[in-house]
């Protein structure tokens, strides 16, 4: 959230972008492969983004302090976390708590009271919350309180990194918005079985006596995987929820909105029915479909909240209950081109089936770039509709920009192009593989990147097609 993160603010203004969309800002935790769609939880933010040139510009740092470089080359996780905890160190040996810091508490306190003591628990025991000891497993009154006293120090810290997060994601986001760039951000339908969010909130999930969990998440075989895909997260006890006045969901989601100017809700479908597979299943095909609480959940976020800026992810095993409903509730959903070559004539996600209200993509951070499925994974068959729908043939120096000019002219309302595919690079720029843990979330940008002659290009085409 530095200065190379206004800088591209200032290129998406230069090249006549107005949306950027972002993955969830929330902890990664190498556990869970760093993914952001496995966190501790589902209102904290990532410290990795903290910025520690905007430490030294708000005098939480001395300037001599940013020895640390990092390499431009794939993320360093754990290099990062360790540098991070010793700015933290730092900044906080200098922090003065004000008014500033005592709002953000008392503001957040509904969730940031038990993140910072989970985080602190989980410091001294080193283990899942499921693992401690049955007094603090079940969040026993007493021992809740003898832990806050015991870890004062570390739970205040906690509160201090995300205090710090969130002024400088505002202060980033407001920025955004001054240039015309509103953010979309991204929000997991599920959340980690070790989070604070489960720990705190063991009612309403599908959990045994023990805290394991009974049923989990994941998705049938699909186009990722045969054997479909083993999320592992625990299943909402919707009930309980709906007992509650859905009063979790639209905490989440109003945070979400206070985060982002649109928010994407990843697997949308899982709240109109959801796939539950038993724990400790080999991997996800032994699962049964449950009905979910789609009408009910949207009626009260609607209440709530009033008009939702929201995105469904219907990507994947998607029935027409799904499209019904987002058709019912006005609420656009996701074109993939990458998804549409195959069998075009039947397929949603080929350009000439487009309706407006969708956002298009090339491909999401699931896909392998537009160069990369060119040259690894398209079949013959995928390969000469591509060319029918270009009118000409196409080769590795041009059909990332022959894809997204396609989406570009598209009727969609909205059309979203990762960085990479507008550069033109190949799977080694790939963000994630479903269903593999290795490699993934590891890419980065660099300045080089933000200067290259295609963006020119890509200015031209955005302004030709009418887009802003």
């Amino acid at each position: 959230m530095g200065p190379m993160a206004y800088s591209f603010v200032d290129l998406l203004e230069k090249l006549g972008q107005s949306l950027w969309q972002i993955l969830p800002l929330n902890p990664t935790d190498g556990i869970y492969g760093y993914s952001p769609y496995s966190s501790i939880s589902a209102f904290a933010g990532n410290p990795m983004l903290v910025s520690p040139e905007m430490l030294v510009q708000d005098k939480f740092l001395d300037e001599w302090e940013l020895s640390h470089k990092f390499a431009d080359s794939g993320a360093k996780f754990e290099e990062a976390f360790a540098v991070r905890d010793n700015m933290f160190d730092k900044a906080l040996e200098k922090f003065l708590p004000d008014d500033d810091f005592q709002k953000f508490c008392d503001d957040n306190v509904w969730w940031l009271e038990d993140f910072s003591l989970y985080k602190a628990i989980k410091s001294k025991f080193r283990l899942p919350w499921y693992f401690w000891p049955e007094q603090l497993k079940r969040r026993e009154p007493e021992e809740i309180e003898k832990s806050k006293k015991e870890l004062a120090e570390k739970i205040y810290r906690e509160k201090f990194v995300q205090y710090i997060f969130f002024k400088q994601w505002k202060r980033l986001h407001e920025y955004a918005n001054s240039k015309g760039i509103e953010i979309f951000g991204d929000m997991p339908l599920y959340v980690a079985h070790d989070s604070a969010d489960v720990w705190a909130n063991q009612d309403i999930f599908c959990l045994g006596e023990d805290g394991m969990p009974i049923e989990v998440a994941g998705v049938p075989p699909d186009y990722f995987s045969s054997t479909g895909q083993y999320w592992g997260n625990p299943l909402y006890r919707w009930n309980v929820i709906e007992s509650n006045g859905f009063d979790w969901w639209i905490k989440r989601v109003k945070h979400a909105l206070d985060l982002y100017d649109i928010v994407r809700i990843d697997h949308f479908r899982g709240l109109i029915s959801y796939w539950a597979i038993p724990f400790g299943q080999p991997n996800a095909v032994n699962g049964k479909w449950l009905k979910g609480p789609a009408e009910k959940l949207i009626s009260a976020l609607g209440n709530s909240l009033g008009e939702l800026p929201i995105i469904a992810e219907d990507l994947g095993d998607i029935t027409d209950d799904v499209r019904d409903f987002m058709a019912a509730h006005d609420i656009p959903g996701m074109r993939v081109l990458l998804f549409g070559l195959d069998n075009p004539q039947e397929n949603i996600h080929t350009p000439y089936h487009y309706v407006k209200r969708c956002v298009a993509y090339t491909g999401t951070q699931d896909n392998n770039t537009s160069l990369g499925w060119y040259l690894e994974e398209a079949s013959n068959r995928e390969i000469r509709n591509l060319i029918l729908l270009l009118g000409r043939k196409t080769g590795a120096g041009s059909v990332a920009r022959d894809l997204i000019r396609l989406i570009e002219l598209s009727v969609a309302e909205l059309v979203i192009i990762p960085y990479q595919d507008i550069l033109g690079l190949g799977s080694f720029a790939r963000i994630n593989k479903p269903a593999s843990s290795d490699g993934n979330w590891q890419w980065r940008m660099n300045e080089k990147m933000m200067s290259l002659p295609v963006l020119k290009w890509f200015k031209e085409i955005t302004e030709f097609a009418g887009r802003h």
